[in-house]
């Protein structure tokens, strides 16, 4: 090749090259600011997110502050329903203890409660009139709830079988503690009615602190607070109380046993209550008062049986209230219970009840 030419090659050559080199140049500097960009930009993105999770995590902040001020607003004060509520506190004068241990701690855990001592009939001093509460009962209602097994005498006879206590139904006397007890209560249901205004009923075993089904204690805050709550409910979905019981145990909506159970969401705090005992604690107002003492002529059943197959028959708007955590599968709940149902109680059950007494004491015919 002619030396002329091999220069022009040469040159064409360098010339390439430098441009190859500016090109790759160039393409770094490009590559160097996207890659600049691109952190810039996910830099920018985490800000934002870090900002935005902020802004919610305050607002949340915000809300659960602002929940918490409501709910302790309603835990520490009474809704208007319940400001001047009377509450009946039924105990026997021969047990002041009772007494005491009961409206100290009323005192200290509702102090807002307006707390009424009632003197209980006593079933052993007090006449009671057979117009007002009957001699003797009979388990056939009862029957279709409770649990009756055969019952025999001192020598293993067999003087009533299970099928028996069912139909026609097995006669007991009242215990004198039954008989003072449903006597008690339907004085109480007089009270109401007369005075024209609902009250709470509380037995001097009723217990506010105890262990929730939820978890922690239960105690006058969240006493009130569910109570508040249940009455609002009622309120603002129509629901017509009778009685609304706060301590229950037995068959209610979400566990019916022979009613129809009911399509659609269960309320987590108001239930329609079937054939649920225990008469610790629960509100009455003067249309239920009025319509158990006009059922009672005489009243024939141990009182809470008596209630219970008045709000099974569908006479008595009876509901029970559930505390958080109670479920379909809770047998007895609500926002109170019982000091000590088994160990220290002035009612021997004639039927034998769950505590274990004779079922042959009290039996009308041996």
């Amino acid at each position: 090749m002619a030396p002329k030419a091999m220069k022009a090659m040469k040159a064409k050559a360098k010339v390439t090259a430098r441009g190859k080199a500016k090109a790759t140049a160039v393409m770094k500097t490009v590559m160097k600011a996207m890659k600049a960009a691109t952190k810039a930009k996910s830099k920018a993105k985490a800000k934002a997110k870090a900002k935005a999770k902020g802004k919610a995590k305050a607002k949340a902040k915000g809300k659960a502050k602002a929940k918490g001020k409501a709910a302790a607003a309603l835990t520490n004060e009474p809704c208007s329903i319940l400001k001047g509520m009377p509450a009946l506190l039924l105990g026997m004068e021969r047990r002041p203890d009772r007494r005491e241990r009961c409206e100290k701690m009323l005192k200290e855990e509702l102090p807002w409660l307006d707390v009424r001592y009632f003197r209980a009939t006593d079933g052993k001093e007090d006449v009671i009139p057979e117009t007002e509460v009957a001699m003797t009962w009979n388990t056939k209602n009862n029957s279709l709830y409770g649990s009756y097994e055969d019952v025999k005498d001192a020598e293993g006879k067999i003087l009533y079988t299970a099928a028996q206590f069912a139909d026609p139904g097995v006669d007991y006397k009242f215990s004198p503690g039954e008989r003072g007890c449903a006597h008690s209560h339907y004085r109480m249901w007089k009270t109401v009615l007369e005075a024209n205004e609902p009250m709470l009923i509380l037995e001097d075993d009723v217990q506010l602190k105890f262990e929730r089904t939820c978890g922690g204690e239960a105690n006058g805050a969240t006493f009130t607070h569910r109570l508040n709550l249940g009455l609002h409910e009622a309120a603002v979905k129509g629901v017509n109380l009778d009685v609304l019981y706060l301590g229950w145990s037995g068959h209610r909506e979400g566990n019916y046993k022979h009613n129809k159970p009911t399509p659609g969401r269960k309320s987590s705090l108001l239930r329609r209550a079937e054939y649920v005992w225990t008469t610790v604690a629960y509100i009455l107002w003067p249309a239920g008062a009025k319509k158990l003492l006009e059922a009672a002529q005489p009243l024939n059943q141990p009182v809470d049986n008596f209630m219970a197959w008045e709000a099974r028959e569908g006479r008595l708007d009876a509901y029970v209230l559930l505390d958080e955590g109670d479920t379909n599968d809770t047998w007895a709940g609500g926002i109170v219970t019982q000091l000590d149902f088994t160990g220290d109680s002035d009612i021997k059950k004639s039927d034998g009840g769950d505590q274990g007494h004779d079922p042959t004491e009290f039996l009308a015919q041996k």
